[in-house]
């Protein structure tokens, strides 16, 4: 069974990327991926006091965030995959390769169709049309809101 459901693409993505490096570089931000990081983490921050783990609201692509985190974090790809235990083949689904804020905006796209179908808290994500399914609290080193 194949991953096929809400995969990122170079094409959909490459121009908002481009804009936010222009923006922020723009602005004298010398790590545009980390502010992006960090406006990410904030935002999570926020929903949390709220009740939200707006962690899960990311679905299939949290993997994906987590990776691209723990590498900007200094932590390397193994160290990444013993600690979180995530499925490869998600983590590079949900990958833009080389792009990785063109990632992060894809999942963010992503979390936000989601967000008024879907309810908060939603821990089990399709991967594609015939059941294969992310169960994220079945991963318990991944990311979560301190709710």
């Amino acid at each position: 069974m194949s991953i096929n459901q809400f995969l990122p693409s170079l094409e959909k993505f490459e121009k908002i990327e481009k804009q936010y490096i222009e923006y922020f570089t723009e602005k004298g931000e010398k790590d545009v991926l980390g502010k992006v990081i960090s406006n990410m983490k904030s935002t999570a921050e926020i929903q949390a006091s709220q009740g939200v783990d707006s962690w899960l609201g990311y679905g299939v692509y949290l993997p994906a965030i987590e990776r691209i985190f723990a590498l900007h974090d200094g932590e390397t790809e193994s160290d990444f995959y013993h600690r979180t235990q995530y499925p490869a083949d998600v983590v590079n689904a949900y990958s833009i390769e080389g792009h990785d804020l063109a990632t992060l905006i894809a999942a963010d796209k992503y979390s936000r169709i989601h967000q008024q179908h879907v309810a908060v808290n939603t821990s089990i994500w399709p991967l594609n049309d015939d059941g294969l399914s992310l169960k994220l609290n079945e991963f318990p080193a991944r990311m979560r809101a301190r709710i």
